[in-house]
């Protein structure tokens, strides 16, 4: 296992080789310590999340401060992704996604509706002038997702909801880069309401039909099925569920 020489110490191949694997064991039997400590006990280790990075920013980073105060044993890293982009290569305690993500072996806990709004910057609508009508829309230049976005933006209808065609000059897959551009006054968006609430509140947004626009869109949370689920896990799922109650006035 070991080379001696006069300059000391040194381990063989083999030597490395069941260095590794010691290595291994130890963490493996760490992994199971604080796995039974979850179940068994209170709360403990690291809970890993992966989100949509506007609901991370927006949504969870409040709600995972106020988690770690309440339970001092837990640490949370949150990790930021695009929508429906989920890592096969980390491993993750909760998904967050709006769209099952495909990955085998997982269970949806539902937290309810995500409200989208359409918006426009004020000096936007003086110079294009508002929309009458959803179909109006089309005239516009609305700023999408071409790839990942909705292929039409989805309105009340007295059969059956009405879907109009978004098309313009400027798209992305980024939420955030969307309302930048609104901002700017280049266009109409169609964005989660949680990512433009200050804009709105500060009128550097203003909502276009409000009371048409319809936001079919849902966000669970997803998690391994069929094993123990730990104490870290359920207990962040159930104060999770409990904050989106109280947000919607349940």
């Amino acid at each position: 296992m070991l080379n001696r020489s006069t300059h000391g110490l040194v381990l063989t191949d083999a030597g490395r080789g069941l260095f590794q694997r010691c290595q291994e064991t130890l963490r493996k039997i760490d992994d199971y310590v604080t796995e039974r400590r979850n179940i068994e006990t209170r709360p403990f280790g690291t809970l890993r999340i992966q989100a949509p990075a506007g609901y991370s920013q927006f949504v969870l980073a409040p709600l995972a401060s106020k988690f770690v105060r309440e339970h001092p044993g837990v640490r949370v890293h949150l990790s930021a992704a695009s929508e429906g982009n989920v890592s096969h290569e980390d491993v993750f305690d909760v998904i967050m996604a709006m769209q099952k993500p495909l990955l085998p072996g997982i269970v949806a806990h539902d937290l309810g509706p995500i409200r989208h709004v359409i918006c426009a910057a004020p000096s936007y609508l003086r110079k294009f002038g508002h929309p009458k009508r959803p179909q109006d829309l089309r005239e516009h230049n609305c700023l999408t997702d071409q790839y990942s976005g909705p292929k039409g933006w989805p309105f009340k209808n007295p059969s059956r909801p009405l879907l109009v065609e978004a098309k313009g000059s400027l798209s992305s897959n980024s939420n955030g880069a969307l309302v930048k551009m609104a901002l700017d006054g280049i266009g109409i968006i169609r964005a989660p309401l949680y990512s433009v609430n200050t804009e709105i509140a500060e009128k550097r947004l203003e909502v276009i039909f409000k009371s048409k626009s319809l936001s079919p869109e849902r966000m669970s949370a997803y998690t391994a099925k069929g094993k123990p689920v730990a104490a870290k896990t359920s207990n962040f799922l159930e104060f999770l569920m409990a904050s989106m109650r109280r947000n919607r006035g349940d």
